[in-house]
């Protein structure tokens, strides 16, 4: 089965606002066109959230929990996330035990993050809390010059953060938001005081052990991951699978997730010198931009038309 996550082809990108509407962006409201001014610091930890977020969009595609991806892929996102969830333990040990054996002499064992996005690229999916775990393993990796935050909000929702709350404007970090919208903590949606601390990483340089994790993956064919959850409880990819998340999700209060944007306003542009022209981080190329407006367009319509079914949607 051909997955369809890709970013898009073209060459050609554009700020997301300049597509979609602040309704369908779900901004706070109309777009302000701001430009704030950060530090270099914080521009570079912009930077580095937008090419980690890409990276981990193009490894895990799009949210498994979300009403969108249900909608584009008819399922395939949905059934990699129910996957990631059920083989969770299962490939967490099989990374950790093959960890011990090469890393003898290490303190401890594998980090629980970096087992956790481990085990999201072997079925090429995941809920929030996959996004997040790879998304902070692939910063650890990296190596970044302000502490790292895997954060738990509102007792719902996983994201990492670049830098600390109590002395800067954090970067948001979240693949996992359909559209991929870089912003800071203060022009974001989420409430500062809701945030809880899972895990933090202070070591600037970067981490062979989270190097690691990323490089030596076994994934699992989409053909067996289908085999084993058509055998018990669901049905193929297509149109009968969506119909059975619709009607699951009738069943539940809220129901799934139809979280497109975390910042309050994405057309708010960054810069670290007033001199400077400002940076937009809500740039999606064309063609991804083109395929995002008809999802959308695609739900509000299934949403209008079925809204005990469809239109039972949970936001932040």
């Amino acid at each position: 089965m051909m997955r369809i996550f890709s970013s898009g082809s073209s060459r050609q990108t554009q700020p997301a606002h300049q597509s979609l509407s602040a309704t369908q962006m779900q901004a706070s409201g109309p777009f302000q066109h701001q430009v704030r001014v950060v530090s270099p610091q914080t521009l570079q930890s912009m930077d580095l959230a937008a090419q980690v977020q890409q990276e981990v969009r193009t490894q895990l595609g799009r949210g498994g929990n979300q009403w969108l991806p249900l909608v584009a892929d008819k399922g395939e996102s949905a059934m990699r996330g129910i996957m990631a969830v059920r083989a969770a333990d299962r490939f967490t040990h099989e990374a950790s035990e093959r960890f011990t054996q090469l890393f003898p002499d290490a303190a401890t064992g594998l980090d629980r993050a970096y087992a956790s996005g481990h085990s999201a690229l072997r079925v090429q999916g995941g809920h929030c809390q996959e996004f997040a775990d790879l998304a902070y393993t692939q910063v650890a990796a990296r190596g970044a010059n302000k502490p790292v935050f895997n954060t738990l909000y509102n007792n719902d929702h996983v994201l990492v953060l670049l830098g600390d709350k109590r002395q800067e404007d954090p970067v948001v970090l979240d693949a996992w938001q359909h559209l991929p919208i870089v912003t800071t903590l203060e022009n974001s949606k989420l409430d500062p005081g809701r945030l809880d601390v899972i895990q933090q990483r202070n070591d600037p340089r970067p981490d062979p052990h989270a190097q690691w994790a990323l490089r030596h993956v076994r994934t699992m064919p989409m053909a067996e991951i289908e085999d084993i959850l058509t055998s018990t409880t669901y049905p193929p990819v297509g149109k009968k699978f969506v119909k059975h998340m619709v009607e699951s999700a009738r069943a539940k209060e809220p129901g799934r997730y139809d979280v497109r944007s975390l910042a309050k306003d994405p057309s708010t542009r960054f810069t670290d010198d007033p001199a400077r022209a400002a940076k937009p981080f809500d740039v999606m190329s064309a063609s991804s931009l083109s395929s995002t407006r008809r999802t959308i367009e695609k739900y509000e319509q299934a949403a209008a038309a079925d809204p005990g079914g469809y239109g039972k949607a949970k936001r932040f």
